[in-house]
């Protein structure tokens, strides 16, 4: 990536997120894939942008930016976090992911109180799992559970309950939550990259494919899977579709067999 493609996204993260204070995120760099860059905002010029190293460890000040196709694993004591294509995002702690745009996603082997934002939404997450961000071109982000307990609220006091391929669409500022929308967690998990382009598979697996198990149990394979930059409860797309069951019973074999 240049320096004229990525000075955009500085003084937009720059502008975004002056609030946050400095500290360290502990977030180490344990696999890299294609182009990924980071930008020091407290640099000017294209010294400020550098590759991203295996094994270096995340500053706050650090803005992490991915190319297309390129992809990015971080590892936090219980917590892994995967960043996926032409993805912008920043960690200004241990307890605060932000992103500017693309997606990334979250995995807790334990229970852990985090707060989600985006250029102008946020959400307080308190819980355990597995967890999907996608930015939206309007400034906010799609919350979609994989699989996981606990709840997601607001500032202004509102809190949602946690349901696996339950998303929910994190809107405006101050922050309100959309309309709730069940995905199809099966075609999820084969069409996406951050859940299985990856080397090392989640240490929750055997929960995601227990996740995957009860859903297809109670829809029978048939769903509305969303698709699409939804960034309104009004601009939704859906599609109906039914997956063939010997395709499914071999990728549920491939989950529950995963050490």
């Amino acid at each position: 990536m240049t320096y004229s493609k990525f000075s955009y996204f500085k003084f937009a993260v720059v502008l975004t997120t002056a609030f946050f204070l400095n500290g360290q995120s502990n977030r180490k760099v344990v696999y890299l894939n294609g182009k990924v860059e980071k930008i020091n905002s407290d640099l000017d010029g294209a010294t400020s942008i550098s590759n991203l190293e295996i094994n270096s460890t995340v500053s706050a000040n650090e803005i992490i930016a991915t190319a297309k196709g390129s992809r990015a694993e971080f590892k936090s004591k219980d917590q892994i976090l995967r960043l996926g294509s032409l993805s912008v995002c920043r960690f200004p702690s241990s307890s605060e992911i932000w992103i500017h745009s693309g997606s990334l996603l979250f995995s807790s082997t334990k229970e852990a109180r985090l707060e989600f934002s985006s250029i102008k939404s946020k959400l307080e997450f308190e819980g355990i799992g597995t967890y999907i961000l996608e930015a939206t071109s309007n400034g906010g982000f799609k919350f979609i559970p994989i699989e996981g307990t606990g709840s997601i609220s607001t500032k202004s006091g509102v809190t949602k309950k946690i349901k696996s391929g339950r998303m929910t669409l994190v809107l405006g500022n101050p922050s309100a939550f959309g309309d709730a929308y069940d995905i199809d967690l099966m075609l999820m998990f084969k069409s996406s990259r951050l859940l299985n382009a990856f080397p090392q598979p989640l240490e929750r697996m055997r929960h995601i494919g227990m996740s995957l198990f009860v859903q297809q149990s109670k829809l029978k394979g048939k769903y509305d899977a969303l698709i699409g930059d939804a960034t309104t409860n009004e601009n939704l797309q859906l599609w109906k579709f039914n997956t063939p069951a010997s395709e499914n019973k071999s990728l549920m074999k491939k989950l529950f067999s995963n050490d």
